[in-house]
């Protein structure tokens, strides 16, 4: 009909996309909008700028060839309707990247719809470039308003530029999904990355506490401590009844010696972190069975040259040291790291542990020097990365090892978590709002005071007895000990939490138990290998009626009535127990 042909409609009415060609697409175009909502917004938009009764959006799904509706107005069934390419007006259209304008549209041999009211009707291809995307269809139902060539051309133009938006949004859900895909996996690598990562030390007299900071989720800084296999044939060296003791244990491990490392991968993010985990188990499995750094860093050097001789990240600084209980010696042996820091509790000093050696990686021989120190009881040993002494501020400053020496000058005299914690506020202090550079990893071990009671058993409910005999004779000049009854039933719920609820039965694993008597006061201290639990819910429950709290919440409650004091490690997995004499009254 010469009318229709020319885009005027009956009646000299004006055509309703030309009324409504300044229409802004603000509406379909806001980046903040998911693909569902754009879809609606745009159909929405093409249905009121033609007055269509009815609309539909499909989209190519390039797996299955298939078009599917992913929104729809007036349509029977609306969504998941699929239509292969090729096959009726919407796959026609997408397979030939033409558009269509159909005065009667069940008349069209194409059609294959089941509605015969539909009449006049419109279908466009959605272009993104040179791709075909999905299909625009609007249609009516009467004969009073009946598309034309004038139409046609609007919806094109509306098409593309409608396209482009859906097109971006698609990109960015997939954008969106990889990112979260992203995110899981290096999430689940981070939490891989710190299960490497040990920290239990197998001497009860030493203790340990650590915090690694990587610049992304996972990084190349890395620490451990690495415990000397019992089979190895350095535990021969002990004097029979050290070895009786360890013999009764049952755990694979010797207690009294124990290597420990820190390092730093060339580079940060995932390749590093890689490279950190096959180092991390190259010095976990020489670690076992060997006692010399040197040697230990000269076999670890081979086997990085081996591995990675091809990689970018060519070499990592290494610090690697093995302990002596039985002398408190540390041998140590560094590959181009930071130098360790130890700090004396008598004259309050800081001595720099320091020794040559290249990073392991860059040379056939890495020249490494072994050297030893003493440790006394007090002393404080610092172990960290480049990380912490390249920290910047926002002016460009580094914090470097002079204020770090003064920092552990300033905080020696703390408890070695508060000691921990105020050398990290302190970082992030100097750090303020600038972004950290690089990974940061923090180690601190300390030799404690002398105990009149060191032991250590293994997860064995048959050695409870006689770890509480231990104790009790221990105590004997204790004038708070009235009743050694009460003792006895806290020390009991003690160890059978450490053995059950700590290392949850695990036979490999131990027990730490120290005790320090004094005429007035009694300190006594139970640490277990296990993951540890939140404590600060057991403190927050405490005014819960008895019922509402676990077995183990109940069991530490009654300890808590009788101790003077009764605290917790961060980790959970220590608790210090605190007797006075001045209390006798309560307990007795």
């Amino acid at each position: 009909m010469p009318g229709e042909e020319d885009g005027k409609v009956h009646g000299g009415r004006e055509s309703p996309v030309e009324r409504g060609a300044g229409f802004r697409l603000g509406r379909f175009s806001n980046p903040a909008l998911s693909l569902e909502d754009r879809l609606d917004r745009v159909l929405d938009q093409a249905m009121e700028l033609l007055e269509a009764e009815r609309g539909s959006i499909m989209l190519l799904e390039e797996d299955s060839g298939e078009l599917v509706v992913r929104a729809a107005r007036g349509l029977d069934g609306e969504r998941d309707i699929r239509v292969p390419l090729g096959q009726g007006i919407s796959g026609w259209v997408a397979e030939s990247g033409e558009p269509l304008v159909l005065q009667d549209a069940v008349a069209d041999r194409r059609f294959q719809g089941t509605d015969p009211s539909v009449r006049s009707a419109l279908a466009v291809p959605l272009r993104a470039g040179d791709r075909i995307i999905g299909v625009l269809n609007v249609s009516n139902r009467t004969r009073t308003r009946r598309f034309n060539r004038r139409d046609l051309e609007h919806l094109l133009s509306f098409a593309d530029m409608a396209a482009v938006a859906i097109e971006n949004a698609r990109l960015y859900r997939e954008l969106k999904r990889e990112q979260e895909q992203v995110g899981k996996e290096l999430r689940l690598a981070s939490r891989i990355q710190r299960s490497i990562i040990s920290t239990h030390v197998p001497c009860a007299s030493v203790r340990m506490v650590s915090r690694l900071m990587p610049a992304s989720a996972v990084g190349g800084d890395f620490f451990s401590v690495i415990p000397l296999a019992r089979d190895s044939r350095f535990c021969f060296y002990c004097s029979p009844e050290t070895q009786d003791r360890c013999q009764k244990l049952r755990t694979e491990f010797c207690p009294q010696k124990f290597g420990l490392m820190i390092g730093d991968v060339a580079n940060k993010g995932l390749p590093a972190a890689l490279i950190m985990s096959v180092l991390t188990t190259v010095l976990y499995e020489l670690g076992r069975h060997h006692i010399s750094p040197r040697t230990i860093l000269d076999e670890t050097n081979t086997a990085f040259r081996r591995f990675f001789s091809e990689s970018q990240y060519g070499f990592a600084t290494l610090f690697y040291a093995f302990y002596d209980n039985n002398d408190n010696t540390l041998t140590y042996a560094r590959a181009g790291h930071e130098p360790p820091l130890l700090w004396r509790k008598e004259g309050g000093r800081i001595e720099v542990l320091e020794g040559e050696g290249f990073p392991v990686g860059l040379m056939d021989d890495g020249g490494y020097q072994e050297r030893t120190v003493r440790l006394k009881r007090g002393d404080r040993l610092l172990l960290y990365t480049d990380g912490l002494t390249g920290a910047l501020n926002a002016r460009g400053e580094v914090l470097g090892r002079k204020k770090l020496v003064r920092l552990m000058l300033e905080h020696g005299g703390e408890d070695i978590e508060n000691f921990l914690d105020a050398l990290v506020d302190e970082i992030m202090l100097f750090a303020g709002d600038a972004p950290q550079p690089d990974d940061i990893a923090l180690m601190v071990l300390e030799l404690e005071e002398l105990y009149d009671l060191t032991m250590t058993v293994g997860t064995d409910v048959r050695q409870i007895r006689y770890v509480i005999d231990s104790v009790l004779e221990t105590l004997r000049g204790f004038e708070g000990l009235s009743d050694p009854l009460i003792l006895r039933l806290c020390l009991e719920e003690l160890l059978h939490n450490a053995m059950e609820h700590g290392n949850r039965c695990d036979r490999t694993k131990k027990v730490y138990i120290t005790v320090k008597a004094e005429p007035k006061r009694a300190v006594i201290r139970v640490r277990d290998e296990g993951e540890g639990f939140d404590h600060r819910k057991l403190a927050s429950r405490a005014e819960e009626p008895p019922g509402v709290l676990s077995e183990r919440g109940r069991g530490l409650m009654i300890v808590r009535h009788y101790a003077d004091e009764l605290r917790f490690n961060r980790e959970g997995n220590e608790v210090t127990l605190v007797f006075t004499a001045r209390r006798r009254g309560r307990r007795g």
